[in-house]
């Protein structure tokens, strides 16, 4: 009776285990990973454009570029006492201009014009130098006429406005061979002549005064 007794509770038990901890060949439960979703739109790479000059930086250029111009006319009748403030503020632009056109410093060029011409737009050299810059015709005259066909000859160098142009052109093509310094620039331009770059250097540090004087009192 008693083994019978131990044979149903060790049936039972067996039962009991079976349904408590389940079968061990059961499916498991699945568990995915969770999607993520990001809060917010991934952050756009914007190349940002220059910005544009204020009005009060427009006007700061304005009173600079005046300055310049200012102080160019007044060192030209310094050199040219016959020259009018009308026409010398006309050759002022005149630099302006064609050195804005040909990346130069303007008051490099009008340190030239008055070391080269006395800032006189007639000045012609013995060697055959003509206008304010006093360009060598016999020399330039072929690449002249090719990209200025309106200069037909030596006389028309003595226009200001296209001697100016020129002239600083090719100050800028000795410029770039000179790789961009400006006391070997002026010695090409001047063909080897010393003394002309000490004074054009001279007149450069009375721009720069007569500059920052107008300047102030703008």
């Amino acid at each position: 009776m008693r083994n019978f007794f131990r044979v149903v509770l060790f049936a039972v038990a067996v039962v009991v285990v079976l349904n408590g901890f389940g079968v061990a060949h059961a499916e498991p439960e699945r568990y995915d990973f969770p999607v993520f979703k990001p809060k917010r739109e991934p952050v756009k790479l914007i190349f940002p454009k220059m910005p544009a000059l204020s009005a009060k930086g427009e006007q700061d250029v304005r009173k600079k570029n005046e300055a310049k111009r200012k102080s160019i006319a007044a060192l030209f009748q310094q050199y040219n006492k016959k020259l009018s403030d009308a026409r010398a503020y006309e050759y002022a632009v005149f630099i302006m201009q064609a050195s804005e056109k040909f990346g130069q410093d303007p008051f490099v060029i009008a340190a030239m014009v008055v070391n080269e011409s006395s800032a006189r737009h007639d000045a012609v050299s013995r060697g055959g130098d003509y206008g304010l810059m006093q360009v060598r015709w016999r020399v330039h005259q072929k690449k002249i006429r090719k990209k200025y066909p309106h200069i037909e000859n030596a006389k028309d160098m003595l226009n200001p406005k296209d001697n100016v142009l020129v002239g600083t052109e090719i100050f800028s093509t000795y410029h770039a061979t000179a790789e961009q310094d400006v006391k070997n620039a002026v010695m090409y331009y001047s063909a080897g002549n010393k003394r002309l770059v000490e004074k054009v250097f001279a007149v450069l540090s009375k721009l720069e005064k007569s500059y920052l004087e107008h300047l102030k009192n703008s």
